[in-house]
Protein backbone atom coordinates (compact mmCIF):
# COMPACT_ATOMS: atom_id res chain seq x y z
CA UNK A 1 0.00 0.00 0.00
CA UNK A 2 2.50 2.47 1.43
CA UNK A 3 5.85 2.31 1.09
CA UNK A 4 8.43 4.83 2.29
CA UNK A 5 12.51 3.90 0.99
CA UNK A 6 13.23 0.72 3.18
CA UNK A 7 10.46 1.29 4.91
CA UNK A 8 7.81 -2.01 4.51
CA UNK A 9 4.22 -1.07 3.89
CA UNK A 10 3.38 -2.70 7.37
CA UNK A 11 5.41 0.17 8.92
CA UNK A 12 4.13 2.61 6.84
CA UNK A 13 0.40 2.43 7.58
CA UNK A 14 1.08 1.99 11.50
CA UNK A 15 2.91 5.94 10.47
CA UNK A 16 0.24 7.05 8.70
CA UNK A 17 -2.44 5.60 11.26
CA UNK A 18 -0.01 7.29 14.26
CA UNK A 19 -0.12 10.44 12.40
CA UNK A 20 -4.09 10.96 12.43
CA UNK A 21 -3.79 9.83 16.02
CA UNK A 22 -1.78 13.01 16.49
CA UNK A 23 -4.67 14.78 15.41
CA UNK A 24 -6.13 14.13 18.76
CA UNK A 25 -2.88 13.97 20.65
CA UNK A 26 -3.21 10.63 20.69
CA UNK A 27 -0.32 7.96 19.44
CA UNK A 28 -1.36 4.07 18.50
CA UNK A 29 -2.40 3.12 15.12
CA UNK A 30 -5.66 1.69 17.16
CA UNK A 31 -6.54 5.02 17.88
CA UNK A 32 -6.04 6.90 14.91
CA UNK A 33 -7.73 3.67 13.13
CA UNK A 34 -10.85 4.84 15.31
CA UNK A 35 -10.02 8.32 15.20
CA UNK A 36 -10.58 8.13 11.00
CA UNK A 37 -14.19 5.80 11.64
CA UNK A 38 -15.38 8.43 13.62
CA UNK A 39 -14.70 11.70 10.97
CA UNK A 40 -15.62 9.51 8.54
CA UNK A 41 -19.36 9.00 10.45
CA UNK A 42 -19.47 12.72 10.09
CA UNK A 43 -18.21 13.61 7.04
CA UNK A 44 -17.11 10.69 4.90
CA UNK A 45 -14.93 13.45 2.61
CA UNK A 46 -13.36 15.10 5.70
CA UNK A 47 -11.90 11.13 6.21
CA UNK A 48 -10.87 10.93 3.05
CA UNK A 49 -9.01 14.40 2.96
CA UNK A 50 -7.00 13.69 6.18
CA UNK A 51 -6.06 10.01 5.23
CA UNK A 52 -5.00 11.37 2.11
CA UNK A 53 -2.96 14.51 3.75
CA UNK A 54 -0.97 12.22 6.67
CA UNK A 55 -0.64 9.49 3.51
CA UNK A 56 1.30 12.17 1.27
CA UNK A 57 3.58 13.00 4.33
CA UNK A 58 4.37 9.50 4.62
CA UNK A 59 4.96 8.63 1.46
CA UNK A 60 7.25 12.11 0.87
CA UNK A 61 8.83 12.99 4.23
CA UNK A 62 11.81 11.65 3.95
CA UNK A 63 12.45 11.49 0.84
CA UNK A 64 11.74 15.08 0.37
CA UNK A 65 11.79 16.86 3.42
CA UNK A 66 14.88 15.14 6.08
CA UNK A 67 12.41 13.39 8.26
CA UNK A 68 13.85 11.37 10.85
CA UNK A 69 13.22 7.78 11.48
CA UNK A 70 11.74 8.37 14.79
CA UNK A 71 9.45 11.60 13.90
CA UNK A 72 8.49 9.42 10.97
CA UNK A 73 7.68 6.36 12.88
CA UNK A 74 6.07 8.20 15.45
CA UNK A 75 3.67 10.38 12.84
CA UNK A 76 4.84 13.10 14.00
CA UNK A 77 5.45 14.61 10.60
CA UNK A 78 2.12 13.67 9.25
CA UNK A 79 -0.80 15.12 11.48
CA UNK A 80 -0.20 18.55 9.88
CA UNK A 81 -0.71 17.38 7.04
CA UNK A 82 -4.02 15.62 8.31
CA UNK A 83 -5.02 19.04 9.44
CA UNK A 84 -5.10 20.08 6.02
CA UNK A 85 -6.60 17.29 4.68
CA UNK A 86 -9.35 17.75 6.96
CA UNK A 87 -10.10 21.44 5.83
CA UNK A 88 -9.62 20.60 2.02
CA UNK A 89 -12.25 17.94 2.47
CA UNK A 90 -14.63 20.15 0.94
CA UNK A 91 -12.71 21.05 -2.50
CA UNK A 92 -11.98 17.30 -2.48
CA UNK A 93 -15.95 16.68 -2.42
CA UNK A 94 -16.71 18.92 -5.51
CA UNK A 95 -13.08 17.62 -7.50
CA UNK A 96 -12.80 19.56 -10.85
CA UNK A 97 -9.28 22.02 -11.10
CA UNK A 98 -9.43 23.66 -7.37
CA UNK A 99 -8.99 19.88 -6.17
CA UNK A 100 -5.96 19.36 -8.26
CA UNK A 101 -4.07 21.71 -5.97
CA UNK A 102 -4.35 19.95 -2.97
CA UNK A 103 -0.73 18.26 -3.45
CA UNK A 104 0.91 21.96 -3.86
CA UNK A 105 -0.63 22.69 0.01
CA UNK A 106 0.46 19.43 1.40
CA UNK A 107 3.79 19.93 -0.21
CA UNK A 108 3.60 23.40 1.48
CA UNK A 109 2.47 22.07 4.79
CA UNK A 110 5.70 19.87 5.01
CA UNK A 111 8.01 22.41 3.94
CA UNK A 112 6.61 24.83 7.02
CA UNK A 113 7.23 21.82 9.14
CA UNK A 114 11.16 22.23 9.71
CA UNK A 115 11.37 25.93 10.02
CA UNK A 116 8.28 26.28 12.13
CA UNK A 117 9.79 23.40 14.69
CA UNK A 118 12.93 24.97 14.65
CA UNK A 119 11.63 28.39 15.70
CA UNK A 120 8.78 26.23 18.33
CA UNK A 121 11.96 24.79 20.10
CA UNK A 122 14.45 28.08 20.28
CA UNK A 123 10.89 29.15 22.07
CA UNK A 124 11.04 25.75 24.18
CA UNK A 125 7.33 25.38 22.89
CA UNK A 126 5.63 22.62 21.24
CA UNK A 127 4.87 23.22 17.71
CA UNK A 128 1.89 21.65 17.82
CA UNK A 129 0.06 21.63 14.22
CA UNK A 130 1.21 25.22 13.48
CA UNK A 131 2.85 24.20 10.00
CA UNK A 132 -0.76 22.34 8.88
CA UNK A 133 -2.87 25.77 10.48
CA UNK A 134 -0.52 28.28 8.58
CA UNK A 135 -0.98 26.09 5.52
CA UNK A 136 -4.78 26.10 5.94
CA UNK A 137 -4.69 29.77 6.11
CA UNK A 138 -2.58 30.36 3.15
CA UNK A 139 -4.97 28.19 1.52
CA UNK A 140 -7.88 29.92 2.04
CA UNK A 141 -6.02 33.38 0.92
CA UNK A 142 -5.25 31.87 -2.81
CA UNK A 143 -8.99 30.83 -3.19
CA UNK A 144 -10.41 33.94 -1.77
CA UNK A 145 -7.65 35.65 -4.44
CA UNK A 146 -9.26 33.25 -7.07
CA UNK A 147 -12.88 34.15 -6.01
CA UNK A 148 -13.12 30.39 -5.46
CA UNK A 149 -15.63 28.40 -2.89
CA UNK A 150 -13.28 26.74 -0.26
CA UNK A 151 -15.73 25.28 2.71
CA UNK A 152 -19.25 23.94 1.22
CA UNK A 153 -19.13 20.10 0.01
CA UNK A 154 -20.73 18.20 -3.23
CA UNK A 155 -24.25 17.08 -2.33
CA UNK A 156 -23.16 15.95 1.11
CA UNK A 157 -25.95 14.30 3.12
CA UNK A 158 -25.88 15.67 7.00
CA UNK A 159 -25.02 13.32 9.21
CA UNK A 160 -28.19 11.69 11.60
CA UNK A 161 -28.06 11.76 15.65
CA UNK A 162 -26.97 8.90 15.40
CA UNK A 163 -23.60 9.50 13.85
CA UNK A 164 -22.71 12.38 16.09
CA UNK A 165 -23.37 9.34 19.01
CA UNK A 166 -21.20 6.84 16.90
CA UNK A 167 -18.39 9.22 16.40
CA UNK A 168 -18.37 10.76 19.94
CA UNK A 169 -18.48 7.04 21.18
CA UNK A 170 -15.40 6.07 18.76
CA UNK A 171 -13.49 9.28 19.69
CA UNK A 172 -14.18 8.77 23.65
CA UNK A 173 -13.05 4.89 23.27
CA UNK A 174 -9.78 6.43 21.52
CA UNK A 175 -9.57 8.72 24.18
CA UNK A 176 -9.92 6.41 26.87
CA UNK A 177 -7.54 3.96 25.92
CA UNK A 178 -4.61 6.58 26.40
CA UNK A 179 -5.42 8.02 29.68
CA UNK A 180 -9.10 7.13 31.11
CA UNK A 181 -9.18 10.04 33.00
CA UNK A 182 -8.07 12.70 30.79
CA UNK A 183 -10.64 11.41 28.41
CA UNK A 184 -13.34 11.47 31.60
CA UNK A 185 -12.51 14.88 32.52
CA UNK A 186 -12.46 15.83 28.17
CA UNK A 187 -15.77 14.31 27.94
CA UNK A 188 -17.38 16.18 31.31
CA UNK A 189 -15.89 20.00 29.84
CA UNK A 190 -17.12 19.12 25.93
CA UNK A 191 -20.56 18.38 27.87
CA UNK A 192 -20.71 21.69 29.85
CA UNK A 193 -19.98 23.42 26.91
CA UNK A 194 -22.51 22.26 24.61
CA UNK A 195 -25.11 22.05 27.07
CA UNK A 196 -24.33 25.73 27.31
CA UNK A 197 -24.68 26.50 24.14
CA UNK A 198 -27.97 24.79 24.06
CA UNK A 199 -28.82 27.21 26.61
CA UNK A 200 -28.09 30.21 24.45
CA UNK A 201 -30.20 29.00 21.58
CA UNK A 202 -27.15 27.98 19.89
CA UNK A 203 -26.76 24.38 18.07
CA UNK A 204 -23.69 22.93 18.58
CA UNK A 205 -23.74 21.05 16.09
CA UNK A 206 -22.98 23.96 13.51
CA UNK A 207 -19.03 24.64 12.78
CA UNK A 208 -19.35 28.08 14.58
CA UNK A 209 -20.55 26.37 17.96
CA UNK A 210 -19.18 22.99 18.04
CA UNK A 211 -15.50 24.26 17.22
CA UNK A 212 -15.74 25.79 20.65
CA UNK A 213 -16.11 22.35 22.30
CA UNK A 214 -14.66 19.95 19.37
CA UNK A 215 -11.54 22.29 18.39
CA UNK A 216 -11.22 23.74 22.19
CA UNK A 217 -12.14 22.49 25.57
CA UNK A 218 -11.79 18.71 24.65
CA UNK A 219 -8.51 18.59 23.36
CA UNK A 220 -7.10 21.29 25.78
CA UNK A 221 -8.53 19.68 29.16
CA UNK A 222 -7.45 15.98 27.43
CA UNK A 223 -3.76 17.52 25.90
CA UNK A 224 -2.11 18.22 28.75
CA UNK A 225 -3.18 15.49 31.34
CA UNK A 226 -2.71 12.38 28.55
CA UNK A 227 0.58 13.62 26.19
CA UNK A 228 2.31 17.11 27.14
CA UNK A 229 2.60 16.08 31.27
CA UNK A 230 1.09 12.90 31.55
CA UNK A 231 1.50 11.67 35.35
CA UNK A 232 1.95 15.32 36.46
CA UNK A 233 -0.20 17.38 38.90
CA UNK A 234 0.77 20.44 36.98
CA UNK A 235 -0.80 19.04 33.72
CA UNK A 236 -4.05 19.73 35.28
CA UNK A 237 -3.54 23.22 35.97
CA UNK A 238 -1.94 23.68 32.63
CA UNK A 239 -5.15 21.96 31.38
CA UNK A 240 -7.31 24.23 32.98
CA UNK A 241 -5.43 27.43 32.05
CA UNK A 242 -5.21 26.17 28.46
CA UNK A 243 -8.98 25.60 28.17
CA UNK A 244 -10.29 28.65 29.31
CA UNK A 245 -7.72 30.84 27.61
CA UNK A 246 -8.42 29.01 24.68
CA UNK A 247 -12.20 29.33 24.96
CA UNK A 248 -11.60 32.90 25.66
CA UNK A 249 -10.02 33.61 22.61
CA UNK A 250 -12.29 31.71 20.22
CA UNK A 251 -15.00 33.71 21.73
CA UNK A 252 -13.05 36.96 20.90
CA UNK A 253 -12.15 36.07 17.68
CA UNK A 254 -14.45 37.89 16.18
CA UNK A 255 -13.93 40.91 17.46
CA UNK A 256 -10.02 40.86 16.81
CA UNK A 257 -10.42 43.00 13.22
CA UNK A 258 -9.06 41.64 10.60
CA UNK A 259 -8.63 38.27 12.05
CA UNK A 260 -12.68 38.12 12.01
CA UNK A 261 -12.35 36.86 8.24
CA UNK A 262 -10.23 34.37 9.41
CA UNK A 263 -11.55 31.55 11.06
CA UNK A 264 -10.09 30.23 13.69
CA UNK A 265 -9.70 26.66 13.28
CA UNK A 266 -7.22 25.39 15.69
CA UNK A 267 -5.65 28.80 16.58
CA UNK A 268 -7.65 29.45 20.24
CA UNK A 269 -6.17 25.57 21.04
CA UNK A 270 -2.52 26.23 20.23
CA UNK A 271 -2.49 29.34 21.35
CA UNK A 272 -4.21 28.56 24.82
CA UNK A 273 -1.54 25.69 25.57
CA UNK A 274 1.15 28.06 24.37
CA UNK A 275 0.15 30.79 27.56
CA UNK A 276 -0.66 27.62 29.45
CA UNK A 277 2.65 26.52 28.95
CA UNK A 278 5.01 29.70 29.28
CA UNK A 279 2.50 30.78 32.81
CA UNK A 280 2.53 27.36 34.72
CA UNK A 281 5.96 25.81 33.54
CA UNK A 282 8.01 29.26 32.96
CA UNK A 283 11.56 29.12 32.08
CA UNK A 284 11.48 25.48 33.24
CA UNK A 285 9.38 24.32 30.11
CA UNK A 286 11.99 22.78 28.18
CA UNK A 287 12.70 20.26 30.80
CA UNK A 288 8.87 19.65 31.82
CA UNK A 289 8.11 18.83 28.36
CA UNK A 290 11.29 16.78 27.59
CA UNK A 291 10.28 13.22 27.29
CA UNK A 292 13.50 11.89 29.36
CA UNK A 293 12.49 13.84 32.34
CA UNK A 294 8.72 12.48 31.89
CA UNK A 295 10.08 9.23 32.04
CA UNK A 296 12.24 9.51 34.33
CA UNK A 297 9.71 10.60 37.04
CA UNK A 298 7.49 7.48 36.07
CA UNK A 299 10.33 5.44 37.02
CA UNK A 300 10.73 6.69 40.08
CA UNK A 301 6.66 7.07 41.20
CA UNK A 302 6.56 3.52 40.28
CA UNK A 303 9.61 2.38 42.66
CA UNK A 304 7.62 3.96 45.39
CA UNK A 305 5.56 0.91 45.90
CA UNK A 306 8.31 -1.82 45.07
CA UNK A 307 12.01 -1.90 45.38
CA UNK A 308 12.34 2.33 46.10
CA UNK A 309 15.27 4.75 44.27
CA UNK A 310 18.70 4.81 45.48
CA UNK A 311 20.37 8.75 44.83
CA UNK A 312 23.87 8.99 43.39
CA UNK A 313 25.21 11.86 44.00
CA UNK A 314 28.59 13.44 42.74
CA UNK A 315 30.58 16.80 42.59
CA UNK A 316 28.36 18.16 39.88
CA UNK A 317 25.34 18.25 42.47
CA UNK A 318 27.82 20.89 44.73
CA UNK A 319 29.64 23.03 41.82
CA UNK A 320 26.16 25.00 41.44
CA UNK A 321 27.03 26.05 44.95
CA UNK A 322 30.63 27.39 44.70
CA UNK A 323 32.63 23.68 45.67
CA UNK A 324 35.22 22.62 43.24
CA UNK A 325 35.13 19.36 42.34
CA UNK A 326 37.29 17.59 45.04
CA UNK A 327 38.82 14.79 42.50
CA UNK A 328 39.79 17.49 40.47
CA UNK A 329 42.54 18.58 41.98
CA UNK A 330 41.40 22.11 42.67
CA UNK A 331 42.12 22.18 46.11
CA UNK A 332 45.80 20.85 45.27
CA UNK A 333 48.84 23.04 45.32
CA UNK A 334 49.53 23.19 41.26
CA UNK A 335 53.26 22.82 41.92
CA UNK A 336 53.27 19.80 44.25
CA UNK A 337 53.01 16.51 42.48
CA UNK A 338 50.18 14.52 43.41
CA UNK A 339 51.86 11.31 44.88
CA UNK A 340 52.50 13.71 47.80
CA UNK A 341 48.74 14.07 48.69
CA UNK A 342 48.26 10.03 48.67
CA UNK A 343 47.49 7.80 51.44
CA UNK A 344 50.39 6.57 51.31
CA UNK A 345 52.35 9.50 51.52
CA UNK A 346 50.59 10.95 54.19
CA UNK A 347 51.60 7.42 56.41
CA UNK A 348 55.12 8.09 55.56
CA UNK A 349 56.36 11.64 55.21
CA UNK A 350 55.91 14.45 57.58
CA UNK A 351 55.83 17.33 54.88
CA UNK A 352 53.00 15.13 53.44
CA UNK A 353 50.67 15.10 55.71
CA UNK A 354 51.27 19.17 56.43
CA UNK A 355 50.25 19.57 52.47
CA UNK A 356 47.18 17.46 52.78
CA UNK A 357 46.34 18.80 56.35
CA UNK A 358 46.77 22.65 54.28
CA UNK A 359 44.90 21.27 51.23
CA UNK A 360 41.53 20.06 53.40
CA UNK A 361 41.88 22.91 55.00
CA UNK A 362 41.50 25.11 52.33
CA UNK A 363 38.97 22.81 51.11
CA UNK A 364 36.83 23.12 54.56
CA UNK A 365 36.98 27.12 54.26
CA UNK A 366 35.14 26.69 50.78
CA UNK A 367 32.08 24.50 52.25
CA UNK A 368 32.13 26.87 55.27
CA UNK A 369 31.16 29.77 52.86
CA UNK A 370 28.55 26.99 50.69
CA UNK A 371 24.74 26.73 51.26
CA UNK A 372 22.59 24.07 49.84
CA UNK A 373 21.23 24.68 46.14
CA UNK A 374 18.11 23.84 44.83
CA UNK A 375 19.34 19.99 44.01
CA UNK A 376 20.04 19.13 47.68
CA UNK A 377 16.22 20.71 48.42
CA UNK A 378 14.57 18.66 45.83
CA UNK A 379 16.15 15.20 46.96
CA UNK A 380 15.29 16.70 50.93
CA UNK A 381 11.56 16.59 49.11
CA UNK A 382 11.67 13.74 47.44
CA UNK A 383 12.91 11.75 50.65
CA UNK A 384 10.42 13.12 52.56
CA UNK A 385 7.48 11.95 50.86
CA UNK A 386 9.01 8.44 50.27
CA UNK A 387 10.04 8.79 46.62
CA UNK A 388 13.60 8.43 47.39
CA UNK A 389 14.92 6.59 50.14
CA UNK A 390 19.01 6.65 50.63
CA UNK A 391 21.06 9.23 49.24
CA UNK A 392 24.76 7.81 48.22
CA UNK A 393 27.11 10.87 48.16
CA UNK A 394 30.75 10.91 46.67
CA UNK A 395 31.00 14.50 47.92
CA UNK A 396 32.53 15.77 51.87
CA UNK A 397 30.64 19.02 51.92
CA UNK A 398 27.50 17.83 54.35
CA UNK A 399 25.17 19.48 52.15
CA UNK A 400 23.08 16.89 51.16
CA UNK A 401 22.43 17.21 55.50
CA UNK A 402 23.06 20.65 55.57
CA UNK A 403 19.13 20.90 52.89
CA UNK A 404 17.38 18.31 55.72
CA UNK A 405 18.26 14.85 54.47
CA UNK A 406 18.02 12.32 57.04
CA UNK A 407 19.71 8.87 55.05
CA UNK A 408 22.89 10.13 53.86
CA UNK A 409 26.00 7.67 53.02
CA UNK A 410 29.08 9.81 52.85
CA UNK A 411 30.84 7.54 50.48
CA UNK A 412 34.10 9.34 50.90
CA UNK A 413 34.00 10.78 54.42
CA UNK A 414 33.44 13.93 55.69
CA UNK A 415 35.36 17.40 55.80
CA UNK A 416 33.86 18.93 59.09
CA UNK A 417 35.51 16.18 60.75
CA UNK A 418 38.92 14.63 61.57
CA UNK A 419 39.48 11.34 62.56
CA UNK A 420 41.65 8.93 64.25
CA UNK A 421 43.09 5.92 61.83
CA UNK A 422 44.04 3.45 64.01
CA UNK A 423 41.25 3.79 66.37
CA UNK A 424 38.24 5.82 64.92
CA UNK A 425 37.77 8.74 66.99
CA UNK A 426 35.95 11.70 65.54
CA UNK A 427 36.45 15.02 66.72
CA UNK A 428 35.93 18.38 65.64
CA UNK A 429 38.88 20.37 63.90
CA UNK A 430 41.55 22.17 65.95
CA UNK A 431 40.69 25.62 66.51
CA UNK A 432 44.68 26.66 64.84
CA UNK A 433 46.47 24.71 62.62
CA UNK A 434 48.67 23.01 64.71
CA UNK A 435 49.36 20.54 62.18
CA UNK A 436 52.22 23.06 60.78
CA UNK A 437 53.94 22.57 63.54
CA UNK A 438 53.70 18.97 65.30
CA UNK A 439 52.14 15.74 63.91
CA UNK A 440 48.62 15.41 65.16
CA UNK A 441 47.91 12.73 67.64
CA UNK A 442 44.58 11.05 68.72
CA UNK A 443 43.75 11.73 72.55
CA UNK A 444 42.57 8.15 72.99
CA UNK A 445 45.51 6.21 71.73
CA UNK A 446 48.12 8.43 69.78
CA UNK A 447 47.29 7.15 66.41
CA UNK A 448 47.76 9.52 63.28
CA UNK A 449 44.48 12.04 63.70
CA UNK A 450 43.56 13.18 59.72
CA UNK A 451 41.04 14.43 58.29
CA UNK A 452 38.06 12.84 57.76
CA UNK A 453 38.17 12.14 53.94
CA UNK A 454 39.48 9.49 51.50
CA UNK A 455 42.83 10.33 50.38
CA UNK A 456 43.88 9.19 46.95
CA UNK A 457 45.14 5.11 47.76
CA UNK A 458 42.75 4.77 50.69
CA UNK A 459 40.33 2.25 51.02
CA UNK A 460 36.75 3.16 51.81
CA UNK A 461 35.54 2.19 55.10
CA UNK A 462 34.17 -1.45 55.21
CA UNK A 463 30.81 -0.30 57.35
CA UNK A 464 30.27 2.02 54.94
CA UNK A 465 31.09 0.64 51.68
CA UNK A 466 28.54 -2.61 53.03
CA UNK A 467 25.52 0.22 53.77
CA UNK A 468 26.31 1.46 50.18
CA UNK A 469 26.17 -1.44 48.83
CA UNK A 470 23.05 -2.72 50.15
CA UNK A 471 21.43 0.59 49.57
CA UNK A 472 22.19 0.10 45.75
CA UNK A 473 19.31 -3.03 45.68
CA UNK A 474 17.02 -0.93 44.39
CA UNK A 475 14.45 -0.35 42.00
CA UNK A 476 15.87 3.08 40.34
CA UNK A 477 19.47 3.78 40.70
CA UNK A 478 19.48 7.93 40.25
CA UNK A 479 22.89 9.30 39.85
CA UNK A 480 22.68 12.64 39.82
CA UNK A 481 26.39 15.34 38.97
CA UNK A 482 28.50 12.00 38.79
CA UNK A 483 30.57 10.96 35.59
CA UNK A 484 31.17 7.44 37.64
CA UNK A 485 34.44 7.93 36.44
CA UNK A 486 35.84 6.75 40.20
CA UNK A 487 35.54 2.75 40.31
CA UNK A 488 33.85 2.94 43.72
CA UNK A 489 30.50 4.80 42.25
CA UNK A 490 30.98 2.73 38.80
CA UNK A 491 30.36 -0.13 41.13
CA UNK A 492 27.59 0.51 42.97
CA UNK A 493 25.67 1.08 39.46
CA UNK A 494 26.72 -2.40 38.36
CA UNK A 495 25.45 -3.51 41.54
CA UNK A 496 22.37 -1.58 41.09
CA UNK A 497 22.04 -2.56 37.49
CA UNK A 498 22.79 -6.80 38.63
CA UNK A 499 19.61 -6.45 40.79
CA UNK A 500 17.43 -5.39 38.01
CA UNK A 501 17.65 -1.23 38.44
CA UNK A 502 17.31 1.18 35.68
CA UNK A 503 19.34 3.94 36.24
CA UNK A 504 18.29 7.27 35.29
CA UNK A 505 21.78 9.77 34.71
CA UNK A 506 21.43 13.46 35.00
CA UNK A 507 24.63 15.16 33.91
CA UNK A 508 26.19 17.32 31.31
CA UNK A 509 29.39 15.18 30.95
CA UNK A 510 30.17 12.63 29.59
CA UNK A 511 29.68 8.72 31.34
CA UNK A 512 32.34 6.57 32.10
CA UNK A 513 29.79 3.72 32.20
CA UNK A 514 27.04 2.34 29.20
CA UNK A 515 23.87 3.49 29.00
CA UNK A 516 21.37 0.86 28.86
CA UNK A 517 17.67 0.37 26.85
CA UNK A 518 15.49 1.85 29.16
CA UNK A 519 17.99 4.12 31.02
CA UNK A 520 17.19 7.57 30.84
CA UNK A 521 19.60 10.44 30.37
CA UNK A 522 18.66 14.00 31.45
CA UNK A 523 21.61 16.30 30.03
CA UNK A 524 20.70 19.12 32.28
CA UNK A 525 22.39 20.69 35.60
CA UNK A 526 21.71 19.57 38.62
CA UNK A 527 20.26 22.12 40.13
CA UNK A 528 18.02 22.67 37.42
CA UNK A 529 16.83 18.82 36.78
CA UNK A 530 16.27 17.83 40.33
CA UNK A 531 14.07 20.89 40.96
CA UNK A 532 11.55 19.86 37.69
CA UNK A 533 11.51 16.18 38.44
CA UNK A 534 10.31 16.90 41.97
CA UNK A 535 7.82 19.28 40.68
CA UNK A 536 6.95 16.85 38.21
CA UNK A 537 6.10 14.32 40.98
CA UNK A 538 3.99 16.75 42.53
CA UNK A 539 6.57 18.55 44.58
CA UNK A 540 6.44 22.34 43.41
CA UNK A 541 7.54 23.43 46.33
CA UNK A 542 10.97 22.17 45.36
CA UNK A 543 11.43 24.56 42.39
CA UNK A 544 11.98 27.01 44.96
CA UNK A 545 11.54 31.34 44.86
CA UNK A 546 12.78 32.36 40.99
CA UNK A 547 13.13 28.72 39.85
CA UNK A 548 9.29 28.50 38.64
Amino acid sequence: MLRDGDQGWQESVRAWLRALAQVAFLDTPLQGALLLVAIALLSPWSAIGAGLGAAFAIVLGRRLFDQSAPEWAAGLGGYDAALVGLAWSGVLSRGGGPATLFPLAILACLALRRPVCRLAQRCHLPALGLPGLLSVWISLLAFTVLKADFWSFDKTPAPGMADYAGAVALVAAAMASKNLRSAAVAAMGAAIVAMSLFALESDPRTLGSAGLWAFTVAPALFAFPATLLPGSRQGWIAAATAASTATMIWLAWPHFGLLGDIPPLMAPLFIGIWVAILTVLGRNRDLFLDPELQHAAKLIADARNGGGTCVLTGAGISTASGIPDYTSGAWLAPDVPLYRYSFQAFLADRGSRVLYWDACAWFRECVLKAAPNPAHRALVDLEHVGLVDVTITQNVDGLHQAAGSSDVIELHGAIDRVHCLLCGTSLGWPADPEWRHNDMFCPQCSGFLKPAVIAFGEDILPATWRGAQAAAVCKVFLVAGSQLAVSSAATLTATARANGATCIFVTTGWLAVPVFPGDRVLVYPVERALPVLAAYLGLPTALGKGQS
